[in-house]
């Protein structure tokens, strides 16, 4: 181990000499000092083994009667989850990944209830907010206005950990960066929908490449305009209808897919899996890879556990159903922050 006063330990040291100013800014980017500036490796690229992840338990936030007021602004269907269920559930989840050794690190986001900027925050735990890739992470900017403000509590609790912030979404722009899905260490899926415009993609998407995606796929969606429809969530986010299971295999519910994004990924040599229809509403698609060919799944689409099992896929599952009430699961309630190398596409 070298010693605090060798000189030898600085890159390109040379006695009496400048630093070398070129060669060090040349040769030593980010990424290799990471670690030694912010004290872990940082990102989740692709899908790669799993080592960290962050998690907000449910509160009475997650509940208010307000909500049924106006369903529809709320985006959901007016049947508030039971929260002590809920909060079991979400428990539960932690515990199987404290039993596959990944740690989990929890947050309140703050000692009294998160606001908006506008009054109550609802889905404050969907931790997936936080977008950790190689080097740090993507800080959103929320589609609605009782979201809004959720990136402050993102950003303070990265921080508390250790974690860079390598982006922040601002001006006009709108992206839930957290509901791309990344399908390998250099290829992802980023969405336009309700929850991310053009100007928000255009912001990250030199993010995105500088941390070695060599693709970033946009998908489009459909939306909303006043009414409220059950499929809405299944439209808003990427990883409500695909997940990646391995190099080149993933899982889609083609319904919310667009076309053009199915042929990218043949193009590209997907294998896809199509998503059983009569179990979508059980969010087997928001399932969240663990490693390679693992993943973790709600245990009520039993169909779909059969039918991935059936392509050597392992399917640990967990009570979920409870908290899909409130309009998020196992992935939207789960920041990746650690992962180990994994396959690339390219």
């Amino acid at each position: 181990m070298a010693k605090a006063d060798d000189l030898e330990r600085f890159p390109f040291y040379e006695e009496g000499r400048v630093p070398q100013y070129h060669k060090y800014h040349a040769g030593v980017s980010f990424l290799d000092e990471i670690e030694l500036i912010w004290g872990k490796r940082w990102g989740a690229q692709g899908i790669g083994r799993l080592r960290e992840v962050a998690m907000v338990r449910p509160t009475e936030t997650e509940v208010r009667k307000l909500y049924e007021k106006d369903s529809a602004f709320f985006v959901f269907n007016g049947t508030t989850p039971d929260l002590t269920l809920m909060q079991e559930q979400h428990f539960n989840l932690a515990k199987v990944y404290e039993k596959l050794d990944i740690k989990v690190h929890y947050s309140s986001w703050s000692d009294e209830a998160p606001r908006s900027a506008y009054g109550p925050m609802k889905r404050s735990i969907s931790a997936a907010a936080g977008f950790v890739i190689n080097g740090g992470a993507i800080i959103p900017r929320e589609a609605t206005p009782y979201w809004r403000g959720r990136s402050r509590y993102v950003s303070q609790f990265l921080m508390n950990l250790g974690c860079p912030i390598l982006y922040t979404v601002h001006g006009h722009g709108v992206c839930e960066i957290g509901a791309s899905t990344r399908m390998s260490d250099d290829f992802i899926i980023l969405m336009l929908s309700t929850d991310c415009n053009r100007d928000g993609a255009e912001q990250v998407i030199p993010i995105l490449r500088r941390a070695g995606y060599k693709e970033v796929h946009l998908a489009y969606s459909p939306g909303p305009l006043y009414a409220y429809h059950e499929e809405v969530p299944g439209w808003m986010h990427s990883d409500m209808w695909v997940v990646p299971l391995d190099a080149k295999l993933a899982m889609i519910y083609p319904p919310w897919c667009d076309y053009e994004t199915i042929r990218r990924l043949d193009q590209i040599g997907y294998e896809l899996i199509e998503c059983p229809r009569e179990e979508i509403e059980l969010f087997p698609t928001n399932a969240l890879t663990i490693e390679p060919r693992r993943i973790i799944m709600n245990a009520a689409a039993t169909k779909t556990t059969a039918l991935l099992e059936k392509h050597g896929v392992e399917v640990i599952t967990v009570d979920y159903s409870e908290v899909h009430k409130y309009g998020g699961g196992i992935r939207c309630n789960t920041m990746q922050l650690i992962r180990d190398q994994g396959p690339v596409t390219f």
